[in-house]
């Protein structure tokens, strides 16, 4: 199984993830994580990141099932067939990571080169703190130190504590 990625953009409209949804699962692919890019938004169509694990084969029939649905791809990686994202960062943020918009935190470290691999969150009570212990892939060392200068800033700017270089 590889370490997948797709860029499409969708109509925005109801049952149209729904859709996509339907055939990653159809090919019998192990889905990751999905992030609805809304802010992005242009002519009705929004920009939607799926990561998911599959065979080369798998993801095969993947992209030609999206495009004859006529769903747009717009970036698309597989390990192995497409810069193989191989080195890896672990970290945990500890803080009201959730409060500050998890989700923004995520876009800051993502890019076409860097992906999440794992996201684990743990939350005691919506009004105390949490951690997220999060490790990331990126297809060079450079696409790397930079994501992680950006988490730094990031987390810096929201108060967060941020903990590297943890040994599993």
């Amino acid at each position: 199984m590889e370490e997948c990625k797709i860029e499409i953009k969708l109509e925005d409209r109801p049952g149209e993830l729904s859709r996509v949804l339907d055939i990653i699962a159809k090919n019998g692919a192990n889905l990751f994580s999905i992030s609805h890019l809304r802010e992005q938004k242009r002519e009705g169509r929004v920009p939607v990141i799926i990561q998911f694990q599959a065979t080369g084969k798998q993801f095969g029939s993947i992209e030609k099932s999206l495009e004859t649905e006529g769903i747009e791809i717009t970036r698309k990686s597989i390990s192995g067939a497409v810069g193989q994202l191989q080195l890896t960062q672990e970290f945990i943020l500890i803080g009201h990571v959730i409060d500050t918009d998890i989700r923004d935190t995520i876009y800051t470290v993502c890019d076409r080169d860097v992906m999440i691999k794992s996201l684990d969150i743990s939350l005691k009570s919506l009004k105390a703190p949490s951690s997220v212990f999060a490790e990331i892939s990126a297809g060079n060392a450079g696409a790397l130190e930079s994501a992680m200068e950006r988490l730094k800033k990031t987390a810096k700017k929201k108060g967060l504590l941020l903990i590297t270089g943890i040994q599993t």
